[in-house]
């Protein structure tokens, strides 16, 4: 069945052009280490999602748009969850990124790749 829902919107803008969608699920352990005979003995946080998304053929205005909301310490975002096959929202920040630039006499940017994490744990 196919998935109808918008994958992702930061702080409401909706990210077109999405070449690559995937979620990692990342867990948080603390207090970890091994016992003598090799039992784990941690304290589990939680599960946090971190979200990988490549876009393809932005225009200039897209690409203004992505870096600025990109470029804020904290985003929020709607994104889709294939555990619940709903659309979830929270807060997240933006890792690093580059922008890629495919065609300087149309304005287009081509495979920009960026990564959105959790601020909190998966609920």
């Amino acid at each position: 069945m196919a998935i109808t829902a918008t994958l992702l919107k930061l702080n409401g803008w909706t990210v077109p052009n999405i070449k690559e969608y995937s979620v990692g699920r990342h867990k948080l352990w603390t207090d970890a280490g091994r016992n003598m005979a090799g039992n784990l003995r941690a304290t589990f946080i939680g599960v946090f999602p971190k979200i990988s998304v490549v876009l393809s053929y932005l225009t200039e205005n897209d690409m203004q748009t992505l870096i600025g909301h990109l470029d804020s310490p904290s985003i929020t975002v709607e994104w889709y969850d294939s555990k619940t096959k709903t659309v979830k929202t929270g807060t997240f920040y933006a890792a690093d990124f580059n922008e890629k630039l495919y065609r300087k006499d149309k304005g287009l940017y081509r495979d920009v790749a960026f990564k959105l994490i959790s601020y909190n744990k998966y609920a």
